[in-house]
């Protein structure tokens, strides 16, 4: 009878080391967006998927499940800054001394796009909203770039306005001479540009640093940009802008097709606007 509850006693044991090694991961993986760390890009995956840089990854985060997805190798150590979804859901990611990358989902690797770039001093990309092969990516004084086969080959195209480009994006807003827009973070505003490169102009008088742009791909005119950690946003592209108040201050942005208009605040969270006009958590 000792035999037997002792042999019983054992196998309960491993089961309950066994459930524990199931369970512990999960648990590691669950509410990443409470780790502190602060974001630095969003975008969304093919998926679905929130992808979220931080200083210490990027993670792709799906319900409360967050996978962390390897960075490119770089002999320098150079950490990317910058994320942009193509208009078939690639991946791009760049930084200064990283160039730029395309991660293929099918392999779960990543592709440098650098080969004919003048250096990797990438500081912002962007993709086109309707074409899946054109990315566009800025080289500080060396201009901005365009690259209409995925990144295999790259073109100056434009010597980019004439601040410094923090963050930009593509939108197919109407009203262009060719296929869209490109907007401008600078250290002085947003800047806009029809994507032919006729001219770069100031994209109403918001004045100040800008970190961080995106726009709601549905409705092109509703544009948002982030100035010195304060939210705002334009409902006619870009000529008047109206501050929005956040629960902090705001370090990234994204739309997402699961949760709409997506921001990271100081302290790492995650938080969705609705349709009232507040702020929810994307995870709880």
């Amino acid at each position: 009878m000792n035999a037997f509850i002792y042999r019983l006693k054992s196998a309960l044991s491993c089961f309950v080391l066994v459930a524990l090694a199931a369970v512990i991961p999960a648990l590691a993986q669950a509410q990443p967006e409470l780790d502190g760390q602060p974001v630095k890009a969003l975008t969304s995956s093919s998926s679905g998927a929130l992808l979220v840089l931080r200083d210490s990854g990027l993670f792709a985060i799906d319900g409360h499940t967050a996978t962390e997805i390897p960075l490119p190798p770089s002999d320098s150590g150079a950490q990317p800054t910058s994320l942009a979804k193509g208009a078939d859901g690639t991946t791009y990611l760049a930084g200064p001394g990283l160039g730029v990358w395309r991660y293929n989902s099918g392999n779960e690797s990543w592709q440098s796009l650098n080969n004919t770039l003048p250096d990797l001093e990438v500081t912002a990309i962007a993709a086109h909203a309707t074409q899946p092969e054109t990315v566009y990516a800025y080289l500080g004084e060396k201009g901005m770039f365009r690259s209409r086969d995925g990144g295999a080959e790259w073109a100056k195209v434009d010597a980019g306005p004439q601040e410094p480009v923090q963050a930009f994006l593509h939108s197919d807003m109407p009203g262009s001479m060719e296929s869209g827009w490109l907007f401008a973070g600078t250290t002085r505003g947003v800047a806009r540009s029809m994507d032919c490169f006729c001219f770069w102009g100031d994209a109403g008088d918001l004045r100040g640093t800008v970190s961080a742009i995106s726009y709601d791909p549905a409705a092109p005119e509703n544009v948002y940009a982030v100035v010195e950690g304060q939210l705002h946003h334009s409902t006619d592209g870009g000529e008047t802008w109206a501050s929005v108040k956040t629960p902090g201050t705001v370090t990234a942005l994204t739309f997402s097709p699961a949760h709409g208009f997506v921001t990271a605040v100081e302290g790492g969270n995650l938080l969705a606007l609705g349709d009232d006009g507040e702020w929810t958590p994307v995870y709880e």
